[in-house]
């Protein structure tokens, strides 16, 4: 993708997840930008159960080579790991896959580089053969399994439980987690809604159930729990959260004690007048929630007030619940749970012919050239 040469501020973005292209869309008919991205594709870290259980589609929709984003075609993408950032030179050194050094001058630098969990995310340089590989591998355990233990009760493991249970209703799948509800995070209705629906299809739960975790994790065979009892799986899914942030490259002094990027609710950095940070490896609340809830649209307009000489005046608040879609489409449709613990239901067709396709590639992504599959 080539770089647009008539704007005079260049706008570097480590990180082309989903957030990094939502900010890059929209800045480059303001700016120059640059993205940083160890994939040439954006794989997507939403709806990870359907990833696993029906890859064909998760790939039309959430694992997109970069270049065919029509918003993109004046960023310049660098397939490249960051290394280092130059406060001072304004400037961030980056290496490629032929462990080539260069050196990338910004005035303003979005750090939206996410972070690793579980064993979907990681900020390794992968080609897109490589991906494609890796989610083939990854389907294909699934697959192969008879027995399943998903260890952790976030919004991935329930995800990853009743998708793979509704596509395999023949297999053994065990959910592991520490507390007595799943999704934690989430409104009490939401909480007791997906306890429901996975008793229901045939997921075994069980409650107050923290794993040992080794490193590193074992990916199938015995699984131990702090309380001595342990078992065996063919498959083991870990969904027990411990990100880690993509931050090595970034001085100390702007990390806190999790080495998240301390932010303020301008989503600016903490100690830089020119650096921005978004999404997970963002520390704005306990749950990184500027990943979601709308808030590059907020980063957005507050670089461009100080790339005009204004303070930024856009402020991110966290909900107090998370809210969303938890586990994807499913037959009978999308089920929406709001904060408030209220829920949405769209149909199937909605979700296949006019949400997908129409609100989320076309307006939200501004465009893609060819959807995959």
């Amino acid at each position: 993708m080539s770089r647009r040469q008539t704007k005079a501020q260049t706008v570097v973005i480590i990180g082309m997840g989903d957030t990094g292209v939502l900010v890059a869309a929209r800045l480059s008919r303001h700016f120059n930008v640059i993205g940083i991205s160890t994939k040439p594709n954006l794989v997507s870290g939403q709806e990870v159960g359907k990833r696993l259980a029906d890859l064909s589609w998760w790939n039309r929709y959430y694992n997109t080579p970069l270049r065919r984003f029509k918003a993109l075609v004046g960023v310049e993408i660098r397939h490249a790991k960051a290394e280092r950032v130059d406060l001072v030179n304004k400037r961030v050194a980056v290496v490629d896959k032929s462990n080539s050094e260069t050196l990338i001058d910004f005035d303003f630098l979005v750090i939206a580089s996410g972070t690793s969990n579980g064993f979907w995310r990681d900020d390794n340089l992968r080609s897109e053969a490589q991906i494609d590989g890796r989610l083939k591998r990854d389907a294909a355990a699934i697959r192969d399994a008879n027995t399943l233990a998903i260890i952790g009760g976030g919004p991935c493991g329930v995800s990853c439980a009743l998708n793979i249970r509704r596509a395999y209703p023949e297999k053994i799948v065990s959910l592991y987690i520490s507390a007595d509800l799943p999704l934690r995070g989430y409104h009490e209705e939401a909480r007791k809604y997906y306890q429901r629906e996975l008793t229901a299809t045939g997921v075994k739960i069980f409650s107050g159930h923290r794993a040992v975790t080794e490193d590193p994790k074992p990916n199938k065979g015995t699984i131990l729990f702090e309380s001595g009892q342990s078992y065996v799986a063919d498959t083991v899914i870990w969904c027990v959260g411990n990100r880690k942030p993509h931050t090595k490259f970034l001085p100390n002094g702007l990390l806190d004690d999790e080495g998240f990027v301390k932010t303020k609710n301008t989503l600016e950095v903490v100690g830089s007048d020119c650096l921005f940070a978004i999404g997970d490896v963002a520390s704005t609340d306990p749950a990184r929630s500027s990943a979601r809830n709308w808030a590059y649209g907020i980063l957005v307009h507050n670089i461009k007030r100080k790339a005009a000489g204004k303070p930024p005046n856009k402020y991110y608040n966290p909900p107090a619940n998370r809210w969303g879609s938890i586990v994807g489409p499913q037959d009978d449709g999308l089920t929406l749970h709001q904060d408030s613990g209220k829920t949405t239901r769209l149909s199937r067709w909605v979700v296949d012919k006019l949400l997908l396709p129409t609100v989320v590639q076309r307006v939200i992504y501004r465009g893609v050239d060819r959807l995959r599959g």
